[in-house]
C-alpha cells in the first residue's frame, strides 16, 4: 500500500456517526443510530470501560468496532472484554480491517486486565460466525437465555 492508502486506526468520533449508523445498517438490516449516539456519549463520560475504532482509508470509513469491559459479571470474577459491534464495508471486506480492529481491542483489552474476549452473534449470519470462528472465537459453555420483559406466567 501507498502512504495515502494506509489503514488509519482510532478511536470513533462524533464525526463518525453517520458512516458508521449506514455501515452498521447494510450490514444488520436497520438503523440503529440511537444505539450509537448513546454508546459515544457513555464512552466520553466513562472511556475506562468502553472500547471504540474506527477503520479509516483516505479519510473514509472503511469498518467500526465497538467493545465494553465487564468486572464479575454472571458469577465470575475477571475482567471481561464484550465486542458489542462490528461491521465493514461491503467493498473493503476480506482485507484485514476487521482482524486490525479486533488485534487492537486484543490490545487494549490486556492492557486493561481482561484475559478474555466474548461475543454474540445471530446464527442465521454465517460469515459474521466464519469471521468470528477465524478469529479464534469458540462456542461459550455459558447458554444464553431470553424472553420478553412482560413475561407473566412466573
Amino acid at each position: 500500500m501507498t502512504a495515502n492508502t494506509e489503514l488509519k486506526l482510532r478511536p470513533l468520533a462524533v464525526g463518525d456517526l453517520a458512516a458508521v449508523t449506514r455501515l452498521d445498517a447494510t450490514n444488520g438490516g436497520e438503523s440503529r443510530a440511537g444505539f450509537f449516539e448513546r454508546r459515544l456519549k457513555a464512552e466520553k463520560h466513562g472511556p475506562d470501560g468502553y472500547f471504540s475504532c474506527v477503520a479509516e482509508r483516505e479519510g473514509q470509513v472503511m469498518g467500526f468496532l465497538l467493545g465494553h469491559f465487564l468486572d464479575g459479571e454472571f458469577g465470575g470474577q475477571d475482567r471481561v472484554a464484550v465486542l458489542d459491534a462490528v461491521g465493514i464495508d461491503p467493498a473493503a471486506r476480506r482485507q484485514g480491517l476487521a482482524r486490525s480492529m479486533v488485534a487492537d481491542f486484543d490490545r487494549v483489552a490486556r492492557g486493561r486486565g481482561a484475559g478474555e474476549m466474548r461475543t454474540q452473534a445471530q446464527w442465521d449470519r454465517p460469515g459474521l460466525v466464519e469471521f468470528f470462528s477465524a478469529a479464534g472465537f469458540r462456542l461459550s459453555p455459558r447458554i444464553v437465555l431470553e424472553r420478553p420483559t412482560e413475561y407473566v406466567n412466573f
